[in-house]
């Protein structure tokens, strides 16, 4: 699989509703204001995040398990921060997918090879994922990028 030089620690650029464009960002950490033993355990479930969303595999069992915490207790660490894991991991596969769709460099490209390369096991649920985040279809979008 190619490396798609995608970065991934943007994450406080990500907007605070999915469905929402650029520049309705916020702090989505939600850790500005978290100290101790559980912003610790805040962070390293945003690490865990970054570090694999793309994986097929991943899910927040996955995070509790390498983490050593019980799958409520991450969903009720993030809970504060205005996005489930699932919607973050979510927003992360998109805006990754996006990127890829209007590189250059990886132009050629087939969107079944995008969708894999972001952590979709499904294509159709990729479309209608893309379609509903960004309003077109990714094939659609890549052209739209490419004509200005």
């Amino acid at each position: 699989m190619e490396n798609t030089d995608f970065n991934s620690n943007g994450i406080s650029e990500l907007p605070c509703e999915p469905g929402k464009g650029q520049g309705a960002s916020t702090d989505i950490t939600g850790t500005h204001e978290v100290g101790g033993l559980r912003g610790a355990r805040i962070a390293s479930v945003l690490a865990q995040i970054n570090e694999s969303f793309s994986d097929q595999q991943f899910s927040t069992r996955v995070v509790a398990e390498k983490l050593g915490l019980s799958v409520r207790y991450v969903q009720d660490l993030l809970q504060g921060s205005g996005l489930s894991i699932t919607d973050r991991i979510m927003e992360l596969r998109l805006e990754k997918a996006r990127a890829m769709l209007i590189d250059d460099r990886q132009c050629n490209l087939k969107i079944s090879d995008v969708a894999a390369s972001c952590g979709f096991n499904e294509l159709s649920y990729f479309h209608r994922s893309f379609r509903r985040r960004f309003g077109a279809s990714p094939a659609k979008y890549r052209i739209q990028s490419m004509n200005g």
